[in-house]
């Protein structure tokens, strides 16, 4: 790593992601268009709906990155993953008539903001996505600036979130000494990790799923077609197992039965071969049937899957998906989750691991990471733009100014 002495300051980028079952405040620095990941403050949380405790982990993590020897740099402005059933979206056609028969930039921000309009009731938005253009009779139509026409239209892809719950989590992560710069859908965050182009191109479904929640988008090139998020994930297969053994067991010990030895393969497994349990009240272990644990485990997956596949068919999103399924987060750990998905979806599946990045770069190539690392990504992405409006913006003052010292030269000698 270089000498921290030479990273400028607004170098430095920042992603939060809080789940459902754990806390990943991310520090990397902006490289061009890669990402060099510094460090990671990663601690387990224990109950996400305690305000206090989520602001303390938060804490905790803010003074790893401000004191380790990798970092060591003022945490400030981050930006914030969002999922779950509080966000929604919508899918808006806006049309406008063409006052100089060619479509100029602003036009395209108005029928944008036509498209944009939304009521009160719908939340507030967090991302404006646009599909393809028409153009008169003329559709799909990704860029239409320059053409010459009447009438333009767009259709976006309106994503949302109750406005309490952005309150809710922007006050939580200012209690922790931090500025909330942008919320970001996590599965479009994820996304800026572990997708190819070609997947991108083809059309390919993101499923992103955590201890909370099971969270799919849909991208076609470089917009998101459609989003959803399903009640459905981790801590649910967690619950299914501490009620389907042969003992009733606690949450945290079906947590860690289901982390050492859960699996998909079914088919893998011998059939007498078992596993200890203990029992209630000190009475010993009692042996378990690994067989029957992948069996919970893999009809709830399956579930989840399939919920999500026929949700995908009622919105007709099924068919734009050439590049197959791509998973992430936590739960992706099961082995053969994604034959599960493949047979769930009816498309090939595979497990997403973010890259793309230079720095500590193994510690952190796992699917649980995906949010956390694709924040930085989109951290990085939004930086990079700001200097490019910033750079053009100098050089229209500075030829400004040049001008009209030209003029004023003309005025004296002339």
């Amino acid at each position: 790593m270089d000498n921290k002495q030479t990273i400028k300051k607004d170098n430095y980028i920042f992603g939060l992601d809080i789940g459902a079952s754990k806390v990943n405040l991310f520090v990397g620095v902006s490289d061009g268009d890669s990402v060099r990941v510094i460090e990671c403050g990663d601690f387990p949380l224990a109950n996400a709906d305690e305000f206090d405790a989520v602001v303390e982990k938060l804490q905790q993590a803010v003074h790893l990155l401000e004191t380790s020897a990798a970092a060591a740099v003022d945490v400030h402005d981050v930006y914030v993953g969002i999922a779950g059933k509080h966000v929604l979206s919508f899918n808006y056609k806006g049309l406008i008539t063409l006052s100089t028969g060619e479509v100029r930039e602003e036009d395209i921000i108005n029928v944008q903001r036509q498209a944009s309009t939304l009521p009160a009731s719908a939340g507030e938005i967090i991302h404006v996505f646009p599909g393809e253009y028409t153009l008169d009779d003329e559709e799909h139509i990704r860029n239409p600036k320059g053409r010459s026409g009447r009438r333009l239209g767009v259709e976006v892809q309106l994503v949302t979130s109750r406005q309490n719950a952005l309150q809710n989590l922007a006050k939580c992560v200012n209690r922790a000494g931090l500025n909330v710069l942008g919320f970001v859908l996590e599965p479009l965050a994820a996304a800026y990790a572990v997708l190819t182009e070609d997947e991108r191109e083809l059309g390919v479904a993101l499923v992103d799923i955590g201890a909370g929640s099971a969270d799919i988008a849909v991208f076609v090139n470089d917009s998101v077609r459609y989003t959803a998020s399903l009640d459905l994930a981790g801590n649910v297969i967690t619950s299914d197992i501490s009620k389907c053994l042969p003992v009733p067991i606690s949450l945290s010990k079906a947590e860690e039965i289901k982390k050492k030895y859960g699996t998909c393969m079914i088919s893998n497994l011998i059939e007498d071969e078992t596993f200890p349990v203990p029992a209630v009240g000190d009475r010993g272990d009692v042996p378990c049937s690994k067989k029957l644990l992948a069996q919970v485990i893999t009809a709830r997956v399956y579930e989840i899957f399939e919920l999500l596949a026929k949700d995908l068919k009622k919105h007709q999103m099924d068919a734009i998906i050439n590049g197959g399924i791509v998973l992430t987060g936590g739960c992706c750990a099961l082995e053969g989750i994604e034959n599960v998905a493949t047979k769930a979806f009816g498309k090939s599946a595979r497990i997403g691991r973010p890259k793309g990045m230079t720095g500590i770069q193994e510690a952190f190539q796992n699917p649980s990471y995906a949010t956390g690392i694709g924040l930085l990504h989109y951290a990085n992405k939004q930086l990079r733009e700001k200097k490019t409006k910033e750079t053009g913006t100098q050089i229209a003052v500075s030829v400004k100014k040049g001008f009209q010292r030209f003029k004023d030269f003309v005025r004296t000698y002339f």
